[in-house]
């Protein structure tokens, strides 16, 4: 018997007895290679966005008709465009704070939408995403679509950030038991 035997079922073969439809919803498992795809797509709707006065639902809309990898991740695109859209001055302060010498409208326009994916990733959404895996991913992006050392520049601004978040985590982790 082929695999592909029976596909597409006709609605003659439905049997409501034994095929369960159900209302719920089922959360999509994305892998590593889709969040990276959708890392990618990502960047490339926040580029359009901050050099271009287009609407957001516009943008997200065409990338995903145009662009069928991005489709399949579309939830992951969504959450990480509007995360770094609805946050965006929270993240630019934080941005600001740990890279002083470089005023962010001033940081490349790549490896700024970069860095705020990462922030968003890291401080602001709720669901937890190894921080690792946000720099990894956030220093290949640069030295994909950045400039020569953006990399650099992208890994150092993530690695003080980081550095001082665990130190704050490790500060109030000595309190709760000192207390």
């Amino acid at each position: 018997m082929d695999l592909l035997d029976g596909f597409p079922f006709e609605l003659e073969d439905f049997n409501p007895e034994e095929d369960l439809i159900t209302s719920e919803v089922v959360e999509l498992d994305i892998g590593a290679a889709d969040r990276s795809i959708a890392r990618r797509a990502s960047l490339q709707i926040l580029y359009e966005l901050d050099t271009t006065d287009h609407d957001a639902a516009a943008v997200l809309e065409v990338h995903f008709a145009e662009r069928p990898e991005a489709y399949a991740v579309r939830q992951v695109i969504r959450r990480l465009v509007g995360g770094v859209i609805a946050h965006r001055e929270p993240i630019d302060a934080i941005l600001q704070e740990y890279a002083p010498e470089w005023p962010i409208d001033q940081v490349a326009v790549v490896d700024r939408n970069i860095l705020r994916m990462a922030v968003f990733e890291h401080l602001l959404q709720t669901r937890e995403t190894p921080i690792p895996v946000i720099i990894n991913e956030a220093v290949r992006l640069a030295q994909l679509f950045g400039a020569d050392h953006s990399h650099s520049f992208v890994h150092g601004v993530l690695g003080a950030i980081t550095s001082e978040a665990k130190q704050s985590f490790e500060i109030a982790v000595e309190e709760v038991d000192g207390a």
